[in-house]
């Protein structure tokens, strides 16, 4: 076993850009990922130490994750004036993290949670840093404004560009995210990864559950990028045909989000059918919930990996989503594919499922068989194994 896997190091994750809407800490899957990885890291020894925001340290208690928390001092709302706070303040380092000595991990490859990683890291010469890219975006991105989508594309080219000058191993979440990269020209020390699901605690809590309370569950941050409004819209085609279908929501919006929601609902005759439950923190909740619905539907226009896929297979529930490439490689036939944008082809999809559940009986089977080689603990071994060997070659963390 490699040195660095033996002994017991202090690992920083920097995760700045997390926000919150009232009291409540937003979620991504990415957000999930570094989390179970660092409590799989911690319960080999490991100490975890936090830079975040204060939504931030809310979210990791919520799910679970004790650390050394580092607070990023920026407004915790979801706004372009927070957003532009965070960018210009991504270069102060706390005091506390200024001798920081270990492991630097840069949680996602925006600037601000990039360039505090790069400071850190040339801080101390025996440091290592380690990039997590999640996905390479375009410069015009569907469901969001022009200047959101440009001043999304300067952070994330600039995150890059630091990356390539500092980071030690980069960890590109997918193979599809991987090709991307070296179409940029980052070439050495790329690594795929993936992410992960609690395999066997999801197949104890989804054989639990033997009620479906709903006939479909969309569970993502609701946010036009992720097809929040054409799920409302695709409910009232299926409403049409199937009067008393019902949809669970579960996720956070923006206040301009949530009011723009609730009127589409109005106004597609869905109030009585679809239910908003909020975000779920609580992974026994989440999971009990996704477990006790037929069908999870997922119309995003932009993943790169999907964790809630992944967990819905874990969990024997079929999957319906828009026709990604980014995620196409990853989930191929064991997900329903409809063509990006194609509301009512998804509404009949939808509906075929519905009528026809043995047409679809496989499904469940085949996801379920496949994400047990996507267990938590298999990740974060494999992400200690890919820093430990840039450990080594770099002559780093001596003690």
């Amino acid at each position: 076993m490699d040195r660095l896997q033996e002994q017991i190091v202090d690992v920083l994750f920097i995760m700045n850009g997390i926000g919150s809407v009232g009291n409540l800490p937003g979620v991504s899957g990415g957000d999930v990922r570094w989390i179970e990885i660092a409590k799989r890291w911690q319960s080999r020894g490991h100490r975890i130490h936090v830079l975040t925001p204060a939504a931030g340290k809310r979210l990791c208690e919520r799910l679970g994750l004790r650390a050394t928390f580092h607070i990023f001092n920026v407004r915790d709302e979801y706004s372009l004036n927070s957003y532009i706070q965070r960018f210009l303040k991504s270069g102060c380092i706390p005091r506390s993290l200024r001798n920081f000595e270990g492991i630097v991990y840069s949680t996602t490859e925006h600037f601000y949670d990039v360039f505090p990683a790069y400071k850190i890291n040339k801080m101390k010469g025996n440091n290592i840093w380690a990039a997590v890219v999640h996905w390479v975006a375009p410069l015009k991105r569907k469901g969001t404004s022009l200047l959101n989508s440009t001043l999304f594309f300067l952070n994330q080219r600039m995150g890059f560009y630091y990356i390539t000058k500092g980071a030690d191993v980069v960890l590109a979440v997918s193979q599809n995210t991987t090709k991307q990269l070296r179409k940029l020209g980052l070439k050495a020390n790329v690594f795929s990864v993936d992410a992960g699901v609690d395999y066997e605690r999801i197949r104890e809590l989804s054989t639990r559950v033997r009620v479906k309370r709903y006939d479909a569950v969309f569970m993502k941050r609701f946010d036009a990028t992720k097809g929040v409004f054409d799920v409302v819209k695709i409910w009232k085609e299926v409403l049409k045909a199937r009067p008393t279908a019902k949809l669970g929501m579960v996720g956070l919006g923006t206040k301009d989000a949530m009011s723009k929601l609730y009127r589409l609902t109005e106004v597609c005759g869905a109030k009585n059918s679809i239910d908003y439950l909020g975000p779920i923190y609580d992974f026994d909740s989440k999971i009990s919930l996704l477990a006790s619905s037929k069908l999870l539907v997922l119309p995003s226009y932009e993943e790169n990996w999907a964790i809630v896929i992944g967990e819905a297979m874990a969990a024997g529930v079929p999957v319906l989503c828009y026709d990604l490439p980014e995620i196409r490689s990853i989930w191929m036939d064991r997900v329903v594919w409809v063509l990006k944008g194609d509301r009512k082809a998804f509404a009949r999809k939808i509906l075929e499922m519905l009528d026809d559940e043995k047409a679809t009986s496989e499904l469940p089977e085949k996801g379920s068989s496949f994400m047990k080689r996507y267990d938590w603990r298999e990740i974060a071994e494999n992400e200690m194994a890919i820093i430990a060997n840039a450990v080594r070659n770099c002559n780093v963390l001596k003690r």
